[in-house]
């Protein structure tokens, strides 16, 4: 893809091993170099485009292959002591880690069921005995390596009545307790979400009333470039005047109720996804120069605005053959497949439920022009009509709907499980922490070569 920015490369090699993972699983990481400074000269352009990345980039995915099963490395260490003193982590969290991608290869005539689906319930109220001889937060410690092994089994865990969770130091307490170490939003730059108790690295979930009537499909919290291994999303307010459901999905059990031919057209073509669309209907109206003014805006917002976004992205004209001034911004061609880092599962690892323009046209949708997706085939083809409503059916069979209460928690395999999330009323407070690991401190360094605040604060000061 000669003209496709890359904002950095994922190898397969003998590298840097991933943390939370037992086993040789390890890659070799080129990082992505900082972007350029932003000149006033793209400023509109940029507004554009940070708009439509703002409020289109929900998630969006990973692949590469890997066979047998291996659990998750727990870190073997004393229990941590409980202690009310946490480290403030502003401007301390690394970046979220690279995509771990495992789609070659994959038998989709023999794709193997799991054995358990998402998502496991923990309710303290069946816990009431063993709750008092302790803190809550006692019992997530004593269990961490038990509630893993779940996580891992289940792909999501709903942790329902527990007392701990109703605020961001006790959602802190909760995942400090289960040795989860956090990370940055994949999309941290998009600023589609805020980060709320930055000491406490608690992001808030997709709660603005610009988005309230917004129906977010079925995702995995990722990019073609960055995925976070688990999330953690809390619920300290639920919609005042109803909805607002959040859903989760088993990735294992999409791709095996899916029918074979249209798993296998869209596996062997993969899709690309378009995050944004910029219509620059004016260089029609120029009397001359129309293609020169076309390239010259073309490479600009490539090499300045596209990196501050990270996603490996082109910018092509016309692509959904609407408007030839149309400027859109295409990730790079991808499976919709991945295999598990870990069990080796194959999934389904796609996020077309969400940003398919045709799903889109058709339910509640408040997203403006300049935000709106869409899916491709890997060579910018039309997806087929009946494709897409096939892939809906099947996603939509397997959509768990839960209606989470204050305090409430669903930890998630951001692998395994997708998410999405019902429109609402009234006002609504969820929020999200992703993490890179479980077990030890954090592998890489919480300081470094990382995305900066910048995007993330002007947008959700100016544009969401």
């Amino acid at each position: 893809m000669a003209l496709a920015f890359t904002s950095g490369v994922v190898e397969r090699a003998t590298g840097t091993t991933i943390p939370g993972l037992r086993g040789a699983v390890q890659l070799a990481v080129v990082p992505s170099g900082q972007g350029a400074p932003l000149p006033s000269v793209a400023g509109s352009v940029a507004f554009g485009l940070s708009a439509g990345a703002a409020v289109a980039v929900l998630s969006r995915r990973g692949g590469g292959r890997r066979r047998g099963g291996r659990s998750m490395r727990l870190a073997t260490m004393d229990a941590p002591t409980i202690t009310k003193e946490k480290k403030d982590l502003s401007g301390k969290l690394p970046d979220c880690p690279r995509t771990i991608w495992r789609a070659d290869n994959i038998d989709i005539d023999n794709i193997p069921q799991p054995r358990e689906t998402a998502p496991l319930i923990v309710d303290a109220k069946d816990l009431a005995e063993r709750l008092k001889s302790g803190t809550e937060e006692a019992y997530f410690v004593a269990e961490r390596e038990k509630i893993m092994e779940q996580l891992q089994q289940h792909g999501a865990i709903l942790f329902k009545n527990f007392e701990t969770m109703k605020d961001a130091e006790g959602f802190r307490a909760f995942y400090d307790a289960l040795q989860l170490n956090p990370c940055l939003d994949p999309i941290h730059t998009s600023g589609l979400r805020d980060m709320i108790g930055k000491k406490d690295a608690v992001y808030e979930a997709v709660n603005k009333p610009s988005l309230a009537q917004h129906f977010v499909g079925l995702h995995n919290e990722s990019t073609f470039v960055k995925t976070a291994m688990f999330g953690a999303f809390g619920c300290f307010k639920p919609a005042s005047e109803g909805g607002g459901e959040f859903l989760v999905a088993d990735g294992a059990k999409i791709i095996g109720d899916m029918d074979k031919d249209v798993l296998r057209r869209i596996y062997e073509k993969k899709i690309r996804i378009s995050v944004s669309n910029l219509d620059l209907n004016f260089i029609g109206a120029l009397p001359f120069g129309q293609e020169a003014v076309k390239e010259s805006l073309q490479d600009l917002i490539l090499k300045v605005v596209a990196p501050k976004f990270e996603m490996d992205l082109e910018m092509v004209y016309g692509a959904d053959q609407s408007n030839p001034w149309r400027l859109q911004a295409i990730e790079h061609a991808q499976s919709p497949i991945n295999t598990h880092p870990v069990t080796g599962q194959p999934v389904w690892f796609c996020n077309l439920h969400n940003h398919s323009r045709y799903l889109r046209d058709r339910r509640p949708c408040t997203i403006p022009e300049v935000g709106m997706t869409d899916v491709y085939h890997g060579d910018l083809g039309q997806i087929a009509p009946e494709d897409v409503e096939h892939i809906n059916k099947v996603c939509e069979r397997n959509m768990v709907p839960i209606m989470m209460e204050t305090g409430d928690v669903i930890l998630l395999d951001n692998y395994r499980v997708l998410h999405g999330r019902k429109v609402f009323k009234g006002e609504r407070k969820h929020v999200v922490t992703w993490f890179e690991s479980c077990g030890s401190e954090n592998a890489r360094e919480m300081t470094g070569d990382k995305p900066d605040d910048f995007m993330n604060n002007l947008i959700n000061k100016t544009l969401v």
